[in-house]
């Protein structure tokens, strides 16, 4: 399996938080990241103005903002496009494909 980029480690952490995982634990295991990344990964979401830390009593949550909503969505948007695309491309011009698709 391959090795996921930071762009989709932030993904996965937005849509955790999404679904309704508010702590930070919770977060790291739906997202698959070590305690280290999701402090990073975090960090730069806040900064960036996609999630939001609020404290509740001594707990600290996480919440997703209008624009975080907003790049879960676009990419969405784009997932589906591509599945679309790769159902109509003609298998012809893509050998490459078409080889990995008759295993």
């Amino acid at each position: 399996m391959a090795r996921r980029s930071q762009f989709e480690i932030y993904i996965d952490i937005l849509k955790a938080v999404a679904e309704g995982k508010r702590k930070p634990t919770h977060i790291m295991y739906r997202a698959n990241v070590t305690w280290k990344r999701l402090k990073k990964h975090v960090n730069f979401l806040v900064v960036h103005g996609l999630l939001v830390e609020e404290q509740d009593g001594g707990t600290k949550t996480l919440l997703l903002t209008s624009s975080g909503k907003d790049i879960i969505w676009y990419h969405m948007k784009i997932e589906r496009e591509l599945i679309q695309t790769k159902k109509t491309i003609p298998f012809k011009l893509y050998p490459s494909i078409n080889a990995s698709h008759r295993k």
